[in-house]
């Protein structure tokens, strides 16, 4: 196992963040899913520019924290912002769960997503700043 929280943290969270996009790229080739997508109305949500920019949003949170473990030297800080990322990206993930049916690929998704998240928030939790 990688030694160096940094490292580790941002090797995480781009793992994370590749299973979500690889998630929504698998979802464009499921035909169920592809024919909502061309209605604009995906599990009774509407995809709407607003919709659109929240989600964008959301995921600025994964992406960021690749980066962020290397730009940001002070170590608490670093962990108050892994912990509360970390929250965040496993219950947003989780609530996903319970929007329409989600399909075998998908659940499996969401528990590589929500295992290396969770990951991320208890090793924050647990470390140790002298």
């Amino acid at each position: 196992m990688i030694t160096n929280r940094r490292l580790k943290y941002a090797s995480l969270w781009a793992f994370a963040s590749l299973n979500y996009l690889y998630a929504d790229l698998v979802g464009i080739m499921d035909i169920n899913l592809l024919s909502q997508y061309q209605t604009g109305v995906v599990n009774g949500i509407e995809i709407t520019p607003q919709f659109l920019t929240i989600a964008a949003a959301y995921m600025q949170i994964p992406l960021a924290n690749v980066f962020l473990p290397h730009f940001i030297r002070h170590e608490k800080t670093l962990r108050v912002i892994q912990i509360i990322s970390g929250c965040i990206a496993t219950l947003g993930q989780g609530a996903t769960l319970f929007v329409g049916t989600p399909a075998p690929y998908y659940v499996l998704f969401t528990f590589i997503e929500m295992a290396a998240t969770s990951y991320i928030t208890y090793d924050a939790v647990r470390w140790k700043i002298d």
